[in-house]
């Protein structure tokens, strides 16, 4: 590294392309470096390094880097001075941690580098450019803001050893239009003047230095030049406005416009000009440069719902729909995934359960039917050993009768107390509150209170009623002391059962009592017939 280093110095001269304005310049190896001191934006300065034949400078490696420094330290730049390097952020596109460029390209599209020398990162999206910065670090600034000068880079494919001539000195104009006498190694295309005598010699790509056999002058052949030609010395070659010159710094090459626009899409010469358009879903903004996505969920381009997407949009149905191959929204007829468990109606975008007599809907689930007793007494269910009865309900094994138990015996005692098919209906006395045990207590003396106990309907299923608890032995019980005991360990035995399903159990209502427990209407097969068309009343499987 160091010896890199004294070789970089020995290398450094201030290169004169006028005698007023210094330039300097490094080569090393097939590569050439200059600097630039203009103020322009990074598209301008960038013209500066190809109307040269070159590029804004990339600094993969150290080497670079030292020359970098070499040529900051040569025109002793202020720490507050920033040089365009040829690194940008593109547009729409973020500053990321991933790699060592942090989301950042060099001007020729690809991200490999071996050094980077970041000072600060900005977090803005692009455009966003780099900079040398008088302090030694890379920082980032907007394109579209002037700095002091651009690093420029141009390659080479061949280079030629310096001249030795005796008793004369040599002036070189190397081909970036830099003149010196002290550089050691000379790019391709370099010309080498020697005085006295007024010999020019050309470095070739393979034959090293060759004698020029015409001397350039604007009055001969122009010079050499395609365009427009330029007496010296040194003698120069430029182009007409729209050309720009090529490599060999004789011809011109016509420039492409779209190259300078930056448009976010796609760029097209319209009458010479250049017009940025975009992809199909994007519209221009107002700059006639980014594009916008088009939000096509504006102009109602779904059934039901819109999601849209970058240059897109997708189309989506709402719950109980289904999207169709026409792109429409079709109702699903969920009677036909058997979501009921004994009759389904389809509505539009829903569906609706229905049960058999006997049973209603579930209050806790409206897909399924629960056995709902709604007189005094009903005939138990029976299955093969044993009869089961609807909640709240007694078996009267006799007659395999279903009886309703009256729990105002039990409940609300010194209250008011109205007993319903499968519940009952407690209202305390002014001054009294209802408590979750079925007690009225006097208010402020419970843990927890109700305003008044309401029935509904069934919310659980019917469970078999005790084989040992029948009408027979209640009735006989009642009347007789001497099984006093036994009457006392039934009802706790209920009560205990009662109290952990307070709630659901006041939601069994008699259809007579509907003014007084909120009764909701029970819809029977036939009923269903008559609301429902057939296809509506199918019966779940």
């Amino acid at each position: 590294m160091l010896a890199v280093s004294i070789s970089l110095c020995a290398l450094v001269s201030l290169v004169y392309s006028d005698p007023q304005e210094s330039l300097p310049a490094v080569c090393v190896g097939n590569f050439c470096y200059s600097l630039h001191r203009e103020e322009r934006k990074f598209n301008m300065a960038r013209s500066i390094c190809k109307k040269a034949g070159g590029d804004a400078m990339t600094v993969r490696t150290t080497v670079a880097a030292e020359a970098m420094a070499v040529l900051m330290q040569s025109v002793e730049a202020d720490p507050s001075s920033h040089f365009w390097l040829g690194l940008q952020l593109h547009q729409k596109t973020c500053p990321s941690n991933s790699s060592r460029l942090m989301g950042y390209r060099w001007v020729n599209g690809d991200n490999d580098t071996d050094y980077t020398n970041w000072g600060s990162v900005s977090e803005e999206c692009g455009p966003r450019c780099v900079a040398f910065s008088g302090k030694d670090r890379w920082v980032d600034r907007r394109c579209n803001k002037k700095a002091d000068g651009v690093l420029c880079e141009y390659r080479y494919n061949s280079n030629c050893e310096p001249l030795t001539p005796t008793n004369s000195s040599v002036t070189y104009l190397t081909p970036f239009g830099a003149w010196s006498s002290e550089l050691t190694s000379l790019p391709q295309g370099t010309v080498a003047e020697v005085s006295p005598g007024d010999i020019r010699l050309r470095c070739n790509d393979t034959l090293g230095w060759v004698k020029e056999p015409v001397p350039r002058v604007c009055l001969v052949n122009n010079g050499g030049c395609q365009h427009i030609c330029q007496e010296g010395p040194p003698l120069k070659c430029s182009c007409r406005s729209g050309y720009r010159l090529d490599s060999d710094e004789l011809s011109c090459q016509p420039v492409d416009p779209c190259e300078e626009e930056q448009c976010a899409h796609s760029c097209q010469l319209q009458q010479g000009k250049p017009v940025c358009s975009c992809e199909s879903g994007y519209r221009l903004d107002a700059d006639h440069k980014t594009c916008i996505d088009i939000d096509e969920c504006l102009s109602d381009s779904c059934p039901q719902l819109c999601e849209n997407t970058p240059g897109s949009f997708q189309c989506r149905c709402k719950k109980g729909y289904q999207m169709s191959q026409d792109g429409k929204c079709e109702d699903i007829n969920e009677c036909k995934e058997s979501k009921c468990s004994q009759r389904c109606s389809n509505t539009e975008g829903s569906f609706t359960c229905f049960c058999t007599s006997g049973y209603e809907i579930d209050p806790e689930d409206r897909t399924k039917c629960v056995w709902y007793c709604n007189s005094d007494s009903c005939p138990a269910h029976c299955y093969g050993d044993g009869c089961t009865c609807p909640p709240n309900f007694i078996l009267d094994d006799s007659t395999q009768i279903c009886h309703d138990i009256d729990e105002c015996q039990s409940y609300c005692l010194g209250h008011i107390c109205s007993n319903s098919p499968g519940s009952f209906k407690c209202e305390c006395r002014k001054g009294y509150e209802l408590q979750l045990n079925g007690n009225c207590e006097p208010e402020g003396s419970g843990d927890f209170t109700l305003i008044e106990a309401q029935t509904s309907k069934p919310t659980t299923y019917p469970i078999p009623a005790s084989a040992g608890l029948s009408l027979s032995v209640v009735l006989g019980t009642i009347f007789a002391i001497a099984v006093l005991t036994l009457i006392c360990a039934g009802v706790g035995h209920h009560l205990l059962k009662k109290r952990g399903k307070w709630q659901t159990s006041t939601k069994y209502k008699s259809a007579n009592a509907e003014e007084d427990v909120n009764l909701s209407q029970v819809t029977t097969g036939e009923d269903c017939k008559h609301q429902y068309s057939n296809e509506k009343c199918n019966v779940g499987t």
